[in-house]
């Protein structure tokens, strides 16, 4: 992960915590407001699916990772075959 990415999870991080911090406020203040509960209801649905997205790129990035070397590592076994088949042309 760069630097930017980590910078943009960071403010998700403390954006996600502020609202929620201010939604729970509210919802003790006022426990029986159908709307406000709706409200928190629906913010921990964003909040989950947001962690859930972050979560899928880095497990993409690192599948990605792994296929990459193994192609890499396949790419190096070939350019040893040939070498070695080099020996027994004519």
């Amino acid at each position: 992960m760069n630097k930017i990415e980590n910078i943009k999870d960071m403010k998700y991080a403390n954006d996600v915590t502020l609202v929620s911090t201010l939604i729970k406020k509210w919802v003790k203040s006022k426990p029986t407001n159908k709307e406000l509960l709706a409200v928190q209801q629906s913010f921990i649905n964003i909040a989950i699916y947001g962690c859930t997205l972050q979560n899928t790129l880095e497990a993409c990035k690192l599948a990605n990772s792994d296929y990459r070397e193994q192609r890499n590592q396949a790419v190096i076994e070939l350019d040893e075959i040939k070498e070695d088949l080099k020996e027994y042309k004519i």
